[in-house]
């Protein structure tokens, strides 16, 4: 199981070294990359696995790195994640990292889930309208769900704000349940 408080202090690390280093946004970008091979649990589990010693599972780290363009302080980074024993703690590590950098950056992110994929100009409006909801600038992870059958549900700093097609029908159809049985009767 991850631990979040060893996950912040490695991502603090980082946020250090990157100010110091003017590279805040490069690791964000490259942690980006790497995240998207470690979706793959076969991969962070053999990473992370101490039944393989740690001279194969840094091979197979050092192979992965190939695969991806790093800054070269990012992948040693990884790669003293991993002599750490701490790679099982890599996706917390990566989140704890965005959290910190979008505080630097003022910036929010925001899932936004919609009945079809969105347009890139959908997409810009909309994170145009969270941003003056936030007064920060929105970075919108997009999503598909077809069972909201239109309109937008969009969760950002913890708040979620349902304009789907769906909750309004259900809000329509529970008012018709509590509306009195003399207006049913009149409709």
């Amino acid at each position: 199981m991850p631990d979040m408080a060893v996950a912040d202090r490695y991502a603090k690390a980082l946020i250090q070294l990157g100010q110091e280093s003017g590279l805040t946004e490069t690791f964000v970008g490259d942690l980006k990359n790497f995240s998207g091979l470690l979706e793959n649990p076969e991969l962070l589990a053999a990473l992370s696995h101490p039944a393989f010693g740690l001279g194969e599972r840094m091979n197979v780290l050092n192979k992965v790195l190939e695969l991806v363009p790093m800054h070269t302080h990012s992948a040693n980074f990884t790669r003293i994640v991993l002599e750490k024993g701490r790679f099982g703690n890599m996706p917390g590590i990566i989140d704890a990292y965005n959290k910190r950098a979008d505080a630097l950056a003022g910036r929010v992110r925001a899932v936004v889930t919609t009945a079809t994929p969105l347009s890139s100009v959908l997409e810009k409006e909309v994170a145009a309208a969270l941003a003056a909801v936030t007064n920060k600038s929105v970075m919108v992870e997009s999503k598909v769900d077809p069972l909201i059958i239109g309109g937008v549900i969009a969760e950002v700093e913890g708040r979620i704000i349902d304009a789907s097609l769906r909750t309004r029908m259900l809000k329509l159809r529970q008012s018709l349940l509590n509306a009195s049985p003399d207006l049913v009767a009149e409709a």
